[in-house]
């Protein structure tokens, strides 16, 4: 116990500091639309492969990016997954299996719409640059003699933003299979995932041009510009990986009563749910798929993003103001605060191109300072998980600790929580036995967020839970056991964006008797049993944020 408080010590010592430095990377320059080529791995003997299959072409894909796909979306590796341990091997035999099927040159070439004759053109380059242009760039290319023409250019920095995404799901398993298969449907599988990126070099992209065909090119040079073409090199860079477990479950009595979802749509939930969980773990690791653009307006945040950006309901995003450092001479970010993306129905569908009255998206302050219009705000998704360690007084008092999950990217509903959480104590009443108990306490719910300041939070919850009771005369097999309710409402400060001191009132409201199913044990109140363990509580702790 000593050494357990230590560690807890330390732990509310050095978290601030060391999250800070997680979280102190390099601000990108700028967002660029990207484009994603997207292959599943063909594993034909996989279990339940087949039937997992047939769901991968009904993915949505993300409007964040422009989708690159190929005439297939799947890969037959040359190679044997048991063969491969080392993440380097994996990465280096997928970047051959890319290029033996020659992605690199198929991806440029679907850029500039090679026919099969050799010929080109710039209608998608310049398509997608006018999509991917902000008011700024409109207004910017209005002010000159090009005008369009300047926008439709743009695409051609798009083409160096082409990365090619391989999703490997393996050990596809039914729940039917597993040893939850009494309370639980769905499907649950691993699965990895590696990115890479064709190198469209200055170099290379010159190289192109010399196989532009031109209609008064003799048949001559229109097959040496074909044949040189077909010995290019196209580069492709590792970029990222990414492993993950997926279930896709619901319970089995609600599914009986509702009847709401068969086993084919949790499986399509499973596929869908690999590729959303996929980009949303490359938008953390990845600069290049963090969006990067000014505050558009301070009270409430608003920013000329949205859909188009893969824009989701509590996403985070740093806020930062470029200061000038006198001792370097230089300019640099500092972060003024935190922002979250508000509920769907205040994030913009500006799936369009830009002529200067692009709308914005709704955020929500939730730690910094006052923020000012023009300040650059970068993407930076957390996992929106958050621990809370602490401990009660009143009602079942003794240690606590809470698990929430911010479930906003989900459902649309800014700062709406799931949460488990458990409390551990002891009690005494020789009415039961002349032992001390130790008294164990288990819940669940949902909480909702409301923000007072920029750095105080108030969160109501409701939960249900259950406390048991044990020791040498009532073991776990025959513990006493009973079942409650705990409605409360915790109020959080910031200590910094992601650490906070945090207390609570709450309110314990046993719904059965005591009862014990091993021991003879005749059903009485709670209260009765362990006097005082019922009623208001008052917690005090503190809160980390991942």
């Amino acid at each position: 116990m000593k050494n357990f408080k230590l560690f807890i010590i330390i732990v509310l010592l050095c978290y601030p500091t060391f999250s800070q430095k997680l979280f102190s990377s390099v601000l990108p320059e700028s967002y660029t639309r990207n484009s994603v080529t997207v292959f599943f791995v063909d594993y034909p003997g996989a279990n339940h492969w087949s039937r997992t299959r047939e769901k991968i072409s009904q993915i949505e894909f993300s409007d964040k990016f422009d989708n690159h796909n190929l005439e297939t979306l799947f890969l037959r590796p040359g190679f044997s997954r048991d063969n491969l341990r080392m993440p380097a091997d994996v990465e280096d035999a997928f970047l051959n299996d890319l290029k033996k099927l020659d992605v690199g040159r198929k991806v440029i070439a679907k850029w500039y719409n090679r026919q099969a004759d050799g010929t080109m053109d710039m209608e998608l380059v310049h398509q997608r640059g006018r999509f991917a242009a902000t008011d700024a760039d409109y207004f910017a290319a209005s002010s000159t003699s090009r005008g369009d023409a300047a926008l439709q250019d743009m695409g051609n920095e798009l083409v160096n933003k082409s990365f090619v995404l391989i999703i490997d799901l393996r050990n596809i398993r039914n729940m039917s299979e597993t040893e939850n298969a009494s309370t639980l449907r769905g499907w649950t599988a691993q699965m990895s995932a590696h990115l890479y990126r064709v190198d469209f070099n200055d170099e290379v992209r010159y190289a192109l041009y010399e196989t532009w065909i031109y209609e008064d090119d003799s048949p001559e040079v229109k097959r040496q510009k074909r044949e040189a073409f077909d010995s290019m090199e196209f580069p492709l860079e590792h970029v990222a990986n990414v492993s993950l477990v997926l279930p896709s479950t619901v319970n089995s009595t609600q599914t009986r009563r509702l009847g709401t979802k068969s086993e084919d749509q949790l499986l399509q939930e499973l596929v869908q749910k690999a590729y959303e969980d996929v980009i949303f773990e490359l938008e953390r690791r990845v600069e290049a798929f963090k969006v990067v653009t000014p505050l558009y307006e301070r009270r409430p945040p608003r920013a000329k993003i949205g859909l188009k950006e893969g824009l989701r309901t509590d996403y985070r995003f740093f806020v930062y103001e470029h200061v000038y450092n006198r001792r370097t001479n230089t300019v640099e970010p500092v972060r003024r605060g935190v922002i979250r993306a508000g509920r769907s129905s205040r994030i913009h569908d500006n799936r369009h191109e830009a002529y200067g009255d692009m709308g914005t998206s709704q955020f929500y302050q939730v730690a910094g300072r006052r923020l000012e219009q023009g300040y650059t705000i970068v993407q930076r998704n957390d996992m929106g998980f958050e621990i809370t360690l602490g401990g009660e007084v009143g009602g079942l008092e003794g240690f606590y600790s809470r698990l929430d999950y911010r479930t906003g990217r989900l459902t649309g509903i800014r700062a709406l929580f799931v949460y488990v959480d458990l409390g551990v104590g002891s009690g005494y009443n020789r009415f039961v036995s002349d032992k001390n108990f130790t008294l164990l306490s288990v819940s669940g719910g949902l909480a909702k967020g409301m923000q007072l300041t920029r750095n105080m939070e108030l969160r109501p919850y409701a939960g249900f839970g259950l406390e048991s009771a044990s020791n040498d005369d009532f073991s776990e097999d025959n513990a006493i056991r009973a079942y409650y309710v705990k409605p409360g409402v915790n109020l959080a400060m910031n200590l910094t964006h992601n650490f906070q001191l945090i207390m609570g009132i709450g309110n314990y409201v046993f719904v059965t008797d005591a009862e014990s199913e091993g021991a003879n044990f005749a059903p009485r109140p709670w209260d009765d049993i362990f006097t005082g363990r019922t009623g208001s509580s008052i917690m005090v702790g503190t809160k980390f944020m991942f």
